[in-house]
Protein backbone atom coordinates (compact mmCIF):
# COMPACT_ATOMS: atom_id res chain seq x y z
CA UNK A 1 0.00 0.00 0.00
CA UNK A 2 1.02 3.63 -0.34
CA UNK A 3 0.28 4.38 3.32
CA UNK A 4 1.80 3.24 6.61
CA UNK A 5 -1.49 3.55 8.51
CA UNK A 6 -4.99 3.35 7.08
CA UNK A 7 -6.67 6.75 6.60
CA UNK A 8 -9.97 7.48 8.30
CA UNK A 9 -13.03 6.41 6.37
CA UNK A 10 -15.21 8.95 4.60
CA UNK A 11 -18.80 8.35 5.69
CA UNK A 12 -21.15 7.01 2.98
CA UNK A 13 -23.35 10.10 3.05
CA UNK A 14 -20.30 12.31 2.64
CA UNK A 15 -19.41 10.45 -0.53
CA UNK A 16 -22.60 11.47 -2.34
CA UNK A 17 -21.11 14.71 -3.70
CA UNK A 18 -18.11 12.70 -4.91
CA UNK A 19 -20.36 10.22 -6.69
CA UNK A 20 -22.29 13.05 -8.32
CA UNK A 21 -19.10 14.70 -9.59
CA UNK A 22 -17.78 11.38 -10.94
CA UNK A 23 -20.95 10.77 -12.93
CA UNK A 24 -21.14 14.38 -14.14
CA UNK A 25 -17.52 14.27 -15.31
CA UNK A 26 -17.96 11.05 -17.27
CA UNK A 27 -21.18 12.36 -18.82
CA UNK A 28 -19.46 15.59 -19.80
CA UNK A 29 -16.47 13.76 -21.29
CA UNK A 30 -18.52 10.97 -22.88
CA UNK A 31 -17.97 12.05 -26.50
CA UNK A 32 -14.23 12.51 -26.02
CA UNK A 33 -13.91 9.11 -24.33
CA UNK A 34 -15.90 7.33 -27.02
CA UNK A 35 -13.85 9.07 -29.72
CA UNK A 36 -10.77 7.41 -28.20
CA UNK A 37 -12.49 4.01 -28.21
CA UNK A 38 -13.73 4.49 -31.79
CA UNK A 39 -10.30 5.61 -32.99
CA UNK A 40 -8.68 2.50 -31.51
CA UNK A 41 -11.36 0.38 -33.19
CA UNK A 42 -10.73 2.03 -36.57
CA UNK A 43 -6.97 1.51 -36.30
CA UNK A 44 -6.48 -2.03 -34.94
CA UNK A 45 -2.96 -2.94 -33.83
CA UNK A 46 -1.66 -6.38 -32.94
CA UNK A 47 -0.05 -7.40 -29.66
CA UNK A 48 3.14 -5.47 -28.85
CA UNK A 49 2.47 -3.13 -31.79
CA UNK A 50 -0.24 -0.94 -30.22
CA UNK A 51 1.84 2.24 -30.54
CA UNK A 52 -0.96 4.53 -31.71
CA UNK A 53 -3.48 3.24 -29.16
CA UNK A 54 -1.06 3.50 -26.24
CA UNK A 55 0.01 7.01 -27.22
CA UNK A 56 -3.59 8.13 -27.73
CA UNK A 57 -4.58 6.88 -24.26
CA UNK A 58 -1.46 8.30 -22.61
CA UNK A 59 -1.85 11.70 -24.25
CA UNK A 60 -5.55 11.78 -23.36
CA UNK A 61 -4.71 11.06 -19.72
CA UNK A 62 -2.17 13.88 -19.69
CA UNK A 63 -4.93 16.17 -20.88
CA UNK A 64 -6.91 15.23 -17.76
CA UNK A 65 -4.01 16.02 -15.42
CA UNK A 66 -2.49 12.56 -14.98
CA UNK A 67 1.23 11.99 -14.56
CA UNK A 68 2.09 9.52 -17.33
CA UNK A 69 4.93 7.01 -17.43
CA UNK A 70 5.38 5.52 -20.89
CA UNK A 71 7.05 2.17 -21.49
CA UNK A 72 6.11 0.73 -18.10
CA UNK A 73 7.70 -2.59 -17.29
CA UNK A 74 10.02 -2.19 -20.26
CA UNK A 75 7.18 -2.64 -22.77
CA UNK A 76 7.09 0.15 -25.38
CA UNK A 77 3.29 0.05 -25.66
CA UNK A 78 2.57 -0.04 -21.91
CA UNK A 79 1.97 3.00 -19.71
CA UNK A 80 0.90 4.07 -16.23
CA UNK A 81 -1.16 7.24 -15.83
CA UNK A 82 -1.33 8.35 -12.19
CA UNK A 83 -3.54 10.86 -10.37
CA UNK A 84 -2.57 11.40 -6.74
CA UNK A 85 -4.96 12.23 -3.93
CA UNK A 86 -4.59 14.48 -0.91
CA UNK A 87 -2.70 12.03 1.28
CA UNK A 88 -1.67 8.42 1.86
CA UNK A 89 -4.12 5.73 0.82
CA UNK A 90 -4.56 2.74 -1.45
CA UNK A 91 -3.45 2.78 -5.07
CA UNK A 92 -6.27 1.58 -7.33
CA UNK A 93 -5.14 0.29 -10.71
CA UNK A 94 -7.74 0.39 -13.48
CA UNK A 95 -6.45 -1.85 -16.27
CA UNK A 96 -6.83 -1.04 -19.96
CA UNK A 97 -6.28 -3.39 -22.90
CA UNK A 98 -6.15 -2.27 -26.53
CA UNK A 99 -4.60 -4.96 -28.73
CA UNK A 100 -6.48 -6.42 -31.70
CA UNK A 101 -6.65 -9.79 -33.43
CA UNK A 102 -5.11 -10.72 -36.80
CA UNK A 103 -7.52 -10.45 -39.69
CA UNK A 104 -10.61 -9.29 -37.79
CA UNK A 105 -9.43 -6.25 -35.85
CA UNK A 106 -11.10 -5.71 -32.49
CA UNK A 107 -12.80 -9.09 -32.39
CA UNK A 108 -12.35 -9.19 -28.63
CA UNK A 109 -13.71 -5.70 -28.02
CA UNK A 110 -10.56 -4.25 -26.48
CA UNK A 111 -11.35 -0.81 -27.89
CA UNK A 112 -14.36 -0.72 -25.57
CA UNK A 113 -12.32 -2.15 -22.71
CA UNK A 114 -9.94 0.78 -23.20
CA UNK A 115 -12.86 3.19 -23.40
CA UNK A 116 -14.62 1.93 -20.28
CA UNK A 117 -11.46 1.99 -18.17
CA UNK A 118 -10.50 5.41 -19.49
CA UNK A 119 -13.96 6.64 -18.46
CA UNK A 120 -13.46 5.19 -14.98
CA UNK A 121 -10.05 6.78 -14.56
CA UNK A 122 -11.25 10.18 -15.79
CA UNK A 123 -14.22 10.04 -13.42
CA UNK A 124 -12.15 9.17 -10.34
CA UNK A 125 -9.45 11.68 -11.22
CA UNK A 126 -12.03 14.47 -11.03
CA UNK A 127 -12.48 13.89 -7.28
CA UNK A 128 -8.98 12.82 -6.20
CA UNK A 129 -8.42 16.31 -4.78
CA UNK A 130 -10.84 15.24 -2.03
CA UNK A 131 -9.66 11.66 -1.53
CA UNK A 132 -6.61 9.86 -0.16
CA UNK A 133 -4.50 7.42 -2.17
CA UNK A 134 -4.24 7.46 -5.93
CA UNK A 135 -5.87 6.11 -9.06
CA UNK A 136 -3.92 4.73 -12.01
CA UNK A 137 -4.97 3.88 -15.53
CA UNK A 138 -2.54 1.13 -16.45
CA UNK A 139 -2.13 0.38 -20.13
CA UNK A 140 -1.46 -3.35 -20.49
CA UNK A 141 -0.59 -4.42 -24.04
CA UNK A 142 -0.52 -7.79 -25.73
CA UNK A 143 -3.24 -9.63 -23.82
CA UNK A 144 -4.06 -11.65 -26.93
CA UNK A 145 -0.65 -13.14 -27.54
CA UNK A 146 2.33 -12.33 -25.35
CA UNK A 147 0.78 -11.76 -21.92
CA UNK A 148 1.80 -8.14 -21.41
CA UNK A 149 0.53 -8.08 -17.83
CA UNK A 150 2.74 -11.05 -16.95
CA UNK A 151 5.81 -9.29 -18.30
CA UNK A 152 4.85 -6.11 -16.44
CA UNK A 153 4.41 -8.03 -13.17
CA UNK A 154 7.86 -9.59 -13.57
CA UNK A 155 9.35 -6.14 -14.18
CA UNK A 156 7.75 -4.73 -11.01
CA UNK A 157 5.20 -2.50 -12.73
CA UNK A 158 2.46 -3.66 -10.32
CA UNK A 159 4.52 -3.37 -7.14
CA UNK A 160 2.97 -0.01 -6.25
CA UNK A 161 -0.62 -1.07 -7.03
CA UNK A 162 -2.84 -2.40 -4.25
CA UNK A 163 -6.07 -3.37 -6.04
CA UNK A 164 -7.04 -3.90 -9.68
CA UNK A 165 -10.31 -3.21 -11.49
CA UNK A 166 -11.03 -3.97 -15.13
CA UNK A 167 -13.76 -4.77 -17.64
CA UNK A 168 -14.47 -6.89 -20.69
CA UNK A 169 -17.27 -7.39 -23.15
CA UNK A 170 -19.65 -10.21 -22.27
CA UNK A 171 -21.36 -10.80 -25.60
CA UNK A 172 -25.04 -10.39 -24.77
CA UNK A 173 -24.47 -10.69 -21.00
CA UNK A 174 -23.69 -8.22 -18.24
CA UNK A 175 -22.30 -9.94 -15.16
CA UNK A 176 -20.08 -9.50 -12.13
CA UNK A 177 -18.48 -12.41 -10.29
CA UNK A 178 -19.70 -12.37 -6.69
CA UNK A 179 -19.37 -15.99 -5.53
CA UNK A 180 -17.39 -19.14 -6.38
CA UNK A 181 -16.86 -20.26 -9.10
CA UNK A 182 -18.06 -17.26 -11.06
CA UNK A 183 -15.46 -15.35 -13.06
CA UNK A 184 -12.86 -18.10 -13.12
CA UNK A 185 -11.24 -19.28 -16.34
CA UNK A 186 -8.66 -21.68 -17.69
CA UNK A 187 -4.93 -21.25 -17.27
CA UNK A 188 -2.94 -21.81 -20.45
CA UNK A 189 0.62 -22.68 -21.42
CA UNK A 190 2.15 -22.28 -24.87
CA UNK A 191 4.40 -25.13 -25.98
CA UNK A 192 6.65 -25.55 -29.02
CA UNK A 193 8.05 -28.90 -30.13
CA UNK A 194 10.79 -28.55 -32.75
CA UNK A 195 12.33 -31.75 -34.13
CA UNK A 196 15.67 -31.96 -35.90
CA UNK A 197 16.37 -34.92 -38.19
CA UNK A 198 18.46 -35.63 -41.27
CA UNK A 199 17.66 -35.09 -44.94
CA UNK A 200 17.80 -37.82 -47.55
CA UNK A 201 16.22 -38.59 -50.91
CA UNK A 202 12.80 -39.99 -50.07
CA UNK A 203 12.96 -42.55 -52.91
CA UNK A 204 16.60 -43.52 -53.46
CA UNK A 205 18.00 -43.58 -49.92
CA UNK A 206 15.28 -42.89 -47.32
CA UNK A 207 17.15 -45.21 -44.94
CA UNK A 208 19.85 -42.55 -44.66
CA UNK A 209 17.42 -39.96 -43.34
CA UNK A 210 15.79 -39.16 -40.00
CA UNK A 211 12.24 -37.94 -40.60
CA UNK A 212 11.45 -35.02 -38.31
CA UNK A 213 7.87 -34.91 -39.60
CA UNK A 214 7.33 -38.46 -38.39
CA UNK A 215 8.23 -37.24 -34.92
CA UNK A 216 5.59 -34.51 -35.14
CA UNK A 217 3.02 -37.04 -36.30
CA UNK A 218 3.84 -39.32 -33.36
CA UNK A 219 3.60 -36.27 -31.10
CA UNK A 220 0.05 -35.63 -32.29
CA UNK A 221 -1.04 -39.24 -31.89
CA UNK A 222 0.56 -39.41 -28.45
CA UNK A 223 -1.19 -36.25 -27.29
CA UNK A 224 -4.46 -37.53 -28.75
CA UNK A 225 -4.04 -40.62 -26.58
CA UNK A 226 -3.22 -38.47 -23.56
CA UNK A 227 -6.54 -36.61 -23.92
CA UNK A 228 -8.39 -39.73 -22.76
CA UNK A 229 -6.54 -39.67 -19.45
CA UNK A 230 -6.82 -36.07 -18.29
CA UNK A 231 -9.52 -34.35 -16.26
CA UNK A 232 -12.49 -32.84 -18.14
CA UNK A 233 -11.23 -29.27 -17.72
CA UNK A 234 -8.02 -29.95 -19.66
CA UNK A 235 -7.76 -28.81 -23.27
CA UNK A 236 -4.83 -29.72 -25.56
CA UNK A 237 -4.88 -28.20 -29.04
CA UNK A 238 -2.17 -27.53 -31.57
CA UNK A 239 -0.99 -27.02 -35.14
CA UNK A 240 1.94 -28.07 -37.32
CA UNK A 241 3.99 -24.96 -38.08
CA UNK A 242 6.74 -26.65 -40.12
CA UNK A 243 6.33 -29.94 -41.96
CA UNK A 244 9.04 -30.17 -44.58
CA UNK A 245 9.82 -28.57 -47.93
CA UNK A 246 9.04 -31.20 -50.60
CA UNK A 247 7.57 -34.72 -50.70
CA UNK A 248 10.76 -36.18 -52.19
CA UNK A 249 12.98 -34.92 -49.36
CA UNK A 250 12.99 -36.54 -45.95
CA UNK A 251 12.29 -33.53 -43.69
CA UNK A 252 15.19 -32.67 -41.42
CA UNK A 253 13.06 -30.17 -39.50
CA UNK A 254 9.45 -30.14 -38.37
CA UNK A 255 7.68 -28.31 -35.58
CA UNK A 256 4.34 -27.95 -33.86
CA UNK A 257 2.87 -25.57 -31.34
CA UNK A 258 0.28 -26.44 -28.70
CA UNK A 259 -1.76 -24.73 -26.03
CA UNK A 260 -2.42 -26.69 -22.84
CA UNK A 261 -5.29 -25.37 -20.74
CA UNK A 262 -6.68 -26.45 -17.37
CA UNK A 263 -8.68 -25.08 -14.45
CA UNK A 264 -5.58 -23.97 -12.56
CA UNK A 265 -2.02 -23.07 -13.40
CA UNK A 266 -0.89 -25.96 -11.20
CA UNK A 267 -2.95 -28.41 -13.27
CA UNK A 268 -1.52 -26.88 -16.44
CA UNK A 269 2.03 -27.46 -15.25
CA UNK A 270 1.27 -31.10 -14.42
CA UNK A 271 -0.19 -31.62 -17.90
CA UNK A 272 2.74 -29.84 -19.55
CA UNK A 273 5.12 -32.31 -17.91
CA UNK A 274 3.13 -35.20 -19.40
CA UNK A 275 2.97 -33.54 -22.82
CA UNK A 276 6.72 -32.98 -22.79
CA UNK A 277 7.24 -36.64 -22.00
CA UNK A 278 5.09 -37.54 -25.02
CA UNK A 279 7.23 -35.24 -27.14
CA UNK A 280 10.41 -36.89 -25.91
CA UNK A 281 8.92 -40.29 -26.68
CA UNK A 282 8.24 -39.21 -30.25
CA UNK A 283 11.88 -38.19 -30.58
CA UNK A 284 13.02 -41.55 -29.24
CA UNK A 285 10.75 -43.43 -31.64
CA UNK A 286 12.11 -41.64 -34.72
CA UNK A 287 15.68 -40.80 -33.79
CA UNK A 288 15.00 -37.08 -34.14
CA UNK A 289 16.28 -34.54 -31.64
CA UNK A 290 13.63 -32.59 -29.73
CA UNK A 291 14.01 -28.91 -28.97
CA UNK A 292 11.25 -28.10 -26.48
CA UNK A 293 10.41 -24.50 -25.55
CA UNK A 294 7.67 -22.32 -24.11
CA UNK A 295 7.45 -19.25 -26.36
CA UNK A 296 5.08 -17.23 -24.16
CA UNK A 297 4.61 -16.92 -20.41
CA UNK A 298 1.90 -19.06 -18.84
CA UNK A 299 -1.45 -17.36 -18.26
CA UNK A 300 -2.77 -18.19 -14.80
CA UNK A 301 -6.43 -18.85 -14.06
CA UNK A 302 -8.35 -15.83 -12.79
CA UNK A 303 -9.05 -15.77 -9.05
CA UNK A 304 -11.76 -13.11 -8.76
CA UNK A 305 -11.98 -11.08 -5.59
CA UNK A 306 -15.62 -11.58 -4.68
CA UNK A 307 -15.63 -8.85 -2.02
CA UNK A 308 -14.70 -6.32 -4.69
CA UNK A 309 -17.10 -8.02 -7.09
CA UNK A 310 -19.99 -7.43 -4.72
CA UNK A 311 -18.96 -3.78 -4.50
CA UNK A 312 -19.00 -3.50 -8.29
CA UNK A 313 -22.35 -5.26 -8.47
CA UNK A 314 -23.81 -2.76 -5.99
CA UNK A 315 -23.02 0.08 -8.40
CA UNK A 316 -24.81 -1.30 -11.45
CA UNK A 317 -28.26 -0.03 -10.52
CA UNK A 318 -26.84 3.43 -9.83
CA UNK A 319 -25.59 3.67 -13.41
CA UNK A 320 -28.79 2.19 -14.88
CA UNK A 321 -27.12 -1.06 -15.86
CA UNK A 322 -28.86 -4.32 -15.04
CA UNK A 323 -27.17 -7.66 -14.81
CA UNK A 324 -28.39 -9.92 -17.59
CA UNK A 325 -27.33 -13.47 -18.28
CA UNK A 326 -29.75 -14.77 -20.94
CA UNK A 327 -28.21 -18.24 -21.08
CA UNK A 328 -28.00 -18.53 -17.31
CA UNK A 329 -24.44 -19.79 -17.66
CA UNK A 330 -22.85 -17.33 -15.27
CA UNK A 331 -25.48 -17.69 -12.57
CA UNK A 332 -25.02 -21.46 -12.43
CA UNK A 333 -21.33 -21.59 -13.28
CA UNK A 334 -19.69 -24.51 -11.52
CA UNK A 335 -16.41 -24.53 -13.40
CA UNK A 336 -14.02 -22.18 -15.18
CA UNK A 337 -15.01 -20.26 -18.28
CA UNK A 338 -13.50 -21.71 -21.47
CA UNK A 339 -11.09 -18.84 -22.10
CA UNK A 340 -7.76 -17.58 -20.80
CA UNK A 341 -6.40 -14.13 -19.95
CA UNK A 342 -3.28 -12.64 -18.43
CA UNK A 343 -5.56 -10.86 -15.96
CA UNK A 344 -5.34 -14.16 -14.09
CA UNK A 345 -1.71 -13.42 -13.27
CA UNK A 346 -2.66 -10.03 -11.86
CA UNK A 347 -5.35 -11.69 -9.73
CA UNK A 348 -2.64 -13.82 -8.12
CA UNK A 349 -0.59 -10.83 -6.95
CA UNK A 350 -3.30 -8.30 -5.95
CA UNK A 351 -7.09 -8.45 -5.42
CA UNK A 352 -8.78 -8.11 -8.82
CA UNK A 353 -12.38 -7.69 -9.97
CA UNK A 354 -14.04 -7.18 -13.34
CA UNK A 355 -17.33 -6.13 -14.91
CA UNK A 356 -18.31 -7.92 -18.12
CA UNK A 357 -20.81 -5.89 -20.12
CA UNK A 358 -23.17 -6.62 -22.98
CA UNK A 359 -22.36 -5.31 -26.44
CA UNK A 360 -25.01 -7.28 -28.34
CA UNK A 361 -28.70 -8.08 -27.90
CA UNK A 362 -28.12 -11.63 -29.16
CA UNK A 363 -25.43 -14.24 -28.50
CA UNK A 364 -22.21 -13.74 -30.48
CA UNK A 365 -19.11 -15.88 -30.89
CA UNK A 366 -15.91 -14.78 -29.22
CA UNK A 367 -13.02 -13.58 -31.39
CA UNK A 368 -15.34 -12.99 -34.31
CA UNK A 369 -16.44 -10.43 -36.86
CA UNK A 370 -19.66 -10.15 -34.84
CA UNK A 371 -17.65 -8.87 -31.88
CA UNK A 372 -15.78 -6.45 -34.13
CA UNK A 373 -19.07 -5.03 -35.34
CA UNK A 374 -20.66 -4.97 -31.89
CA UNK A 375 -17.65 -3.10 -30.49
CA UNK A 376 -18.87 0.05 -32.20
CA UNK A 377 -22.58 -0.60 -31.70
CA UNK A 378 -24.73 1.89 -29.80
CA UNK A 379 -25.34 -0.73 -27.08
CA UNK A 380 -21.65 -1.54 -26.73
CA UNK A 381 -20.64 2.12 -26.55
CA UNK A 382 -23.39 2.97 -24.04
CA UNK A 383 -22.53 0.05 -21.80
CA UNK A 384 -18.83 0.88 -21.95
CA UNK A 385 -19.63 4.30 -20.48
CA UNK A 386 -21.94 2.82 -17.85
CA UNK A 387 -19.28 0.27 -16.95
CA UNK A 388 -16.76 3.08 -16.57
CA UNK A 389 -19.12 4.84 -14.18
CA UNK A 390 -19.60 1.70 -12.06
CA UNK A 391 -15.85 1.08 -11.90
CA UNK A 392 -15.26 4.68 -10.90
CA UNK A 393 -17.88 4.65 -8.14
CA UNK A 394 -16.38 1.46 -6.73
CA UNK A 395 -12.89 2.97 -6.86
CA UNK A 396 -14.14 5.98 -4.88
CA UNK A 397 -15.48 3.65 -2.20
CA UNK A 398 -12.22 1.72 -2.04
CA UNK A 399 -10.09 4.80 -1.44
CA UNK A 400 -12.72 6.29 0.90
CA UNK A 401 -13.23 3.23 3.11
CA UNK A 402 -10.21 1.31 4.46
CA UNK A 403 -12.59 -1.39 5.66
CA UNK A 404 -13.43 -2.34 2.08
CA UNK A 405 -9.75 -2.64 1.23
CA UNK A 406 -9.17 -4.76 4.33
CA UNK A 407 -12.05 -7.06 3.35
CA UNK A 408 -10.67 -7.47 -0.16
CA UNK A 409 -7.17 -8.15 1.19
CA UNK A 410 -8.43 -10.66 3.72
CA UNK A 411 -10.23 -12.65 1.02
CA UNK A 412 -7.19 -12.50 -1.23
CA UNK A 413 -4.87 -13.77 1.49
CA UNK A 414 -7.32 -16.53 2.33
CA UNK A 415 -7.19 -17.78 -1.27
Amino acid sequence: MTQSTAPAAIAPDDRNPLYADVIATIDRERDAILKVADTIHANPELSMHEHAAAELLATTCEGYGFEVERGSGGLPTAFKARKRGIGPGPAIGILAEYDALPGIGHGCGHNLLAGSTLAAAVGVAAVMDRLPGEVLLIGTPAEEKHGGKILMIAAGAFDDVNLALSSHHGGNSTTVAVKPAQGTCLAVAHLRFAYHGKTAHAASDPHEGINALNAVIHLFTGLDALRQHVTPDVRIHGIITDGGEAPNIVPDFAAAEFYVRAASVEAVEATVARAQAVGEGAATMTGARLEFSRPSPTFADVRPNYAMGRLLQSKLATVDMAECDPGGRHAHQSGPGPYSTDLGNVSRVIPTATITFAISETPIRGHSVEVTESSISPLGRDNAIKTGKALALAAVDLVADPGLVAEARAEFQGQ
